[in-house]
Order: C-alpha cells, then structure tokens, then sequence
C-alpha cells in the first residue's frame, strides 16, 4: 500500500477516535481520500500516540534534565531493567484438573502465605473449585445451589482463607472454607460457612476485592455504587460498612494500588475516559486521571480492567478499543501503550503484570491470551489452547505463573 495513503487511512482513523468529527471531514476532501469504517478500521489510530511517545522520548534525550524528564527517565529506566532482573514469558499451558460443567466465570490464585498454589475457579451455577496448581489436587468446596446465583467475582482474603463472593444477583458473600492448611483446604470433609452476608447491590457485583492486608473489601456494580468495608476477624467476623461512593455510571471495575499507593482503590466507570481514586485513609474520593492522551473529555475508550503492579508504581487499564495502556500510578502519564489484543462487542478483556512487571498479559477475543515485554513494548507470547471466550485471568503471587478460565469450561495454567 501507498505509504502516503496508509498514514492519511491512520490520521483519519485517528480523528474519528477522538471524535473530531469536522477535522475528518476537512481532511477527507483535501487528501481525496474518504474514510470508510469498515476499511480504515483496520487501521490503529492510537499508533499515533505511540510515535509521540518515541518522538517525546527523542526529544528528552536532547534536552536538559527537569523534574519531569528526571522522573520519565527514571520509569522508563525501571521498565527496561526491572527489579532481580527480567523474567521470561510463559510459554507451556497444561489443563488443570479443576471439573466444571458449565462456563468459568473467575479464576483467582491466593495471596495468602502458605496458601499462593492455590487457585479458586467459580462457574455460571454457582460452584467453587479449589486446586493446587502444584500438586493437581483439586475439590470442589462450594456445591453447586449454595448460592442462589451465578459467581461473577471472587477474592481471597491475603492473611487468612477467607473467599470473598460476589453474584450475579448482587448478593457479596464472605465464606470461609475452612482450611488451616492446603490439606484441609483440599479435604472433602470440611463444609464451607458463609461468616458475612453483605448488604445486596442493586445490579451485578463486578469486582470484590480485599486490600493488600485484608482488613478492608471492596465491592462495585452497575448499581453505581463502590461499598467499602471494614472487616474484623477474630473469634467471628465483623463487617462495618465504612464508606459507599456514588459514581454517574455503572461501576466496572476496582483494584487497590499496592506498597506506598495500597491506601488507594483505583475505579473504573463505564463510559468514561478517567481513572478514579478513593483515599481510604481520609475514606473520600481523591483525585481522577484523565487517560486521553491530549488532557481532551471525548470518550474514546473505556477501561474495562484495572491491574496494578505489586511495587506500587503503576497501573493497567485494559481498554475496551483493542488497547492496554500502562499508567504511571496515581498520574495521567502513559509509560506503556500494548496493542495486539482484540477487544469485540460484549468482551470483558482482563489484563495481569507479572511479579516485577517484565511481562503483561491480556485477553484477547480471538480465545486468545496475548503477552508482551514490558520494556521494549513487543509481543513475546500468543497462548492458544483455550477454544472459547476467556473470562478471567490472574498471576501468581511470585512465581512467572498465569490461570486462565474460559468458556470452555477448563481452567488452565501456564508456566515458563
């Protein structure tokens, strides 16, 4: 193709992104070109933001030091040479014995000291399996009906066995498996109990999660309300309601930041170009980061999918516009921009960081998980076993290890 033509067909994709309607117009008369959807789709608008990225790169390297540039130059030296050095991808994919006979909905490995082996998978008639990815042991710890719903989320609490559960139905759940052990986790003797039955939502719960001790869950939904709680575990558990937070459109996601950032819980809405905060010391909203690149409100992508890395330095949005940007926390700076991972209509793509962020990893529509080395920007993996849609994927607390879980009802985990 014409390279003329090829960047014109990437302006024009570009402008219609961004919603400058008139400027598409103007250009499509004087370059005789005329964008067509179905064709000029095929085109990345957002590649234009990545050459501005090398182009503001270049222009760093030729300019005095300020604080600003100090401060890129310090990311961008943390991403090319990450702490204890890079990781390699994952590469090898086996099927975990984990039985379900319907569609996986989550997949979630524990943070728990003792515990890290373990992963929970959940299922549209309300079932929990619990396997170690070491051993192959596998059981189901919550039957199917014990929950008057489908699982549409679900945490381990990081100092205990505690599974939180969120529903379809709105229903949150905390439940402990009662396990002091993995042999007791994985012992078809023990019952699980429901200790917390939180105040229904109004609409799907979309995100359960603990912060990074376990003292405080996190709940949102398409109701447009983030619950947190304060969660008490001595002798019983106790569930105070500390904080609900109105947002103007359905809640997609939450995630808490981690390290000096692990007070905040970062939401995503849907609809909506911003990243929110809430600073749960102060238990207020904080500050909101717009994630266009141009500082413009024109909502050209949405988040779906919120990760942040485990040393608190940044945080992943994956968009629903075949796009996983790679933010500086608590900042609108994009230190990474990942494309490859196609998102279609109805996909609710999720997005992982290894251990010491050298890899990220993120769902594709096409059944897919697609990876990329975070320091060059360059895809290092495509993991295809999965034959239908993925629904959840999550890493292990410090080992190069992925779990993924699909439509095809296997749970699958992948290695180096």
């Amino acid at each position: 193709m014409d390279a003329t033509r090829e960047g014109v067909g990437i302006v024009l994709q570009f402008l219609h992104e961004q919603g400058f309607i008139s400027a598409r117009k103007a250009l499509e008369v004087e370059s005789g070109i005329e964008y067509d959807e179905k064709t000029q789709g095929a085109h990345k608008g957002n590649y234009l933001l990545s050459a501005v990225a090398v182009y503001n790169e270049f222009l760093l390297s030729k300019t005095p030091e300020s604080g600003k540039a100090e401060k890129e130059r310090a990311i961008e030296e943390d991403l090319v040479n990450p702490k204890g050095g890079p990781t390699k991808p994952v590469s090898t994919g086996k099927k975990l014995a984990a039985v379900h006979g319907v569609n996986i909905i989550d997949v979630r490995f524990s943070y728990a000291k003792d515990f890290q082996d373990i992963v929970a998978s959940s299922d549209a008639k309300g079932s929990i399996v619990v396997t170690d990815v070491k051993s192959g042991s596998t059981r189901t710890a919550v039957k199917p009906g014990f929950f008057k719903a489908p699982i549409l989320t679900t945490d381990f609490n990081p100092s205990n066995n505690l599974l939180a559960v969120g529903c379809m139905n709105g229903g949150q759940y905390i439940v402990d498996l009662k396990a002091k052990d993995k042999t007791g986790l994985l012992s078809d003797d023990v019952e699980p109990e429901v200790l917390g039955d939180l105040e229904k939502h109004g609409k799907y719960v979309n995100r359960i999660r603990w912060n990074r001790d376990g003292s405080l869950l996190a709940t949102c939904s398409y109701d447009k309300e983030v619950r947190i709680y304060a969660v008490a575990n001595a002798q019983e558990v106790k569930c105070e309601l500390k904080g609900r937070f109105q947002f103007r459109r359905g809640v997609e996601c939450v995630e808490w930041g981690w390290g000096p950032n692990a007070h905040f819980l970062y939401v995503s809405i849907q609809q909506d170009n911003y990243i929110h905060s809430i600073d749960t010391k102060a238990m207020k909203k904080a500050n909101s980061y717009n994630m266009n690149s141009f500082g413009d409100d024109h909502v050209s992508f949405s988040a779906l999918d919120l990760h942040a890395s485990q040393d608190g330095k940044y945080v992943i949005a994956c968009t629903d516009k075949d796009r996983v940007i790679m933010f500086a926390s608590n900042s609108n700076i994009q230190v990474r921009n990942f494309y490859g991972a196609e998102s279609g209509q109805y996909f609710n793509p999720r997005a992982v960081l290894d251990c010491n962020h050298s890899n990220l990893y993120a769902t594709s529509y096409d059944n897919s998980i697609i990876g990329w080395d975070v320091g060059s920007q360059r895809p290092s993996a495509k993991l295809t076993d999965h034959t239908k849609m993925i629904r959840s994927l999550h890493v292990h607390a410090t080992e190069p290890q992925l779990v993924s879980g699909s439509y095809d009802r296997t749970v699958r985990l992948w290695s180096v």
